[in-house]
């Protein structure tokens, strides 16, 4: 992670010990960002982080990861459609707070840090992320149908 990224240090908000015969990678992708560990969670990480990691070149993730600013270019004007920033409160990958600096920028966002969640939000807290991406698709399907 870049230094000047705002992120906090990570902690488990709810721990719950993963069932025996739970793939290192899994272990160790929770021990890094895991907030809320669960049984579910564990095995939602199982299922749905370990295939991409699996999947990963490590000589291009070492290539991007020593690219990796942190941040993103922003459009050059404001981008006037619905957007939907979705922050884990207690992400210790890339933090939320410096998503807040762009928010201007996007005058029809809706921007949400959710509390109890690292960097796999879908994971841990998946009613509000399921309610707010539903939500978000609404209005993108009422812009692109222009209600």
């Amino acid at each position: 992670m870049p230094d000047h990224l705002a992120a906090p240090l990570h902690h488990v908000e709810r721990g719950a010990p993963a069932a025996p015969g739970t793939p290192t990678m899994v272990l160790l992708h929770a021990d890094d960002v895991g907030v809320v560990q669960t049984p579910e969670t564990w095995r939602r990480t199982e299922a749905e982080v370990t295939p991409g990691l699996d999947a990963a070149d490590p000589a291009t993730v070492a290539r991007v990861g020593e690219r990796f600013a942190g941040t993103f270019a922003v459009e050059p004007r404001p981008y006037d459609c619905p957007t939907l920033f979705l922050t884990g409160r207690q992400d210790s990958s890339t933090g939320y707070r410096d998503a807040w600096r762009v928010l201007e920028h996007y005058p029809r966002a809706t921007f949400a840090v959710l509390d109890r969640a690292g960097h796999n939000l879908q994971i841990e807290q998946p009613a509000l992320f399921d309610a707010l991406v539903g939500e978000w698709l609404d209005r993108v399907e009422e812009a692109a149908s222009g209600d």
